[in-house]
């Protein structure tokens, strides 16, 4: 069991690495924009909502909603065609998601200038509180499929693809029960750069790279090894 419980580790990571991105300012930046920029991107992934500081073209006055449900509908979407992850199955994770990416901590710290080939850039200090949301899982689902597998009559006739979906369910449920009483690993920390991303519109802001170094860090793998 704790090889599907590390196969949804490895799904998580990976719809995970489609973070948001954005640009932001067109002008010369500061200190206080790189900081502001970064923390916005954490604010929208994991909440949806952010303080405005930042002015992002694809973003109105829902404050970021409309586009995190865009990213959370493109993480989903990344899993069609994975056996047993049926609609059913899929909206559970999409539940999940949302509550764990709400749960999780971090903090923005200062910004410290560079020197990007003549163009101003900053390396950003970002702490996060990684959410052990593995910590016992796997006992827990072996458990719940045991009592299932006592209790079911017929789960010796179902197809393989009917029983992965039983233990994506059990998995999920397990997942949002830790999600109830949130643990959090030690924190770490993470630099990342902001800098010119768009030299024809002068636009500043992280490339992709630095957004997967972000999502890497939301969740900890604690229990999964």
């Amino acid at each position: 069991m704790k090889k599907k419980i590390k196969a949804l580790s490895v799904l998580l990571a990976a719809v995970l690495s489609i973070s948001v991105l954005l640009c932001g300012c067109s002008h010369q930046p500061t200190d206080g924009d790189a900081q502001s920029y970064v923390k916005a991107i954490l604010d929208i992934m994991c909440t949806g909502k952010y303080d405005g500081s930042v002015k992002f073209e694809d973003i109105g006055a829902d404050g970021g909603s409309a586009l995190r449900y865009e990213m959370l509908n493109e993480m989903i979407d990344s899993l069609s065609g994975i056996e047993g992850m049926n609609d059913e199955v899929k909206s559970m994770f999409r539940d999940f998601l949302t509550d764990a990416l709400a749960k999780c901590k971090y903090s923005v710290g200062e910004a410290v200038r560079t020197d990007d080939n003549g163009t101003p850039g900053y390396d950003v200090t970002v702490t996060i509180e990684p959410l052990k949301v593995f910590e016992g899982a796997s006992e827990a689902v072996n458990a719940e499929v045991a009592e299932m597998q006592k209790n079911t009559s017929d789960l010796g006739s179902k197809s393989q693809e009917d029983l992965l979906t039983l233990i994506f369910k059990s998995v999920f449920r397990v997942l949002n029960k830790n999600l109830q009483d949130p643990h959090y690993a030690e924190p770490e920390e993470v630099v990342i750069h902001y800098g010119l991303i768009d030299k024809d519109k002068n636009l500043y802001g992280i490339d992709e790279d630095a957004g997967k170094k972000l999502s890497d860090k939301l969740f900890s793998m604690e229990g999964l090894e």
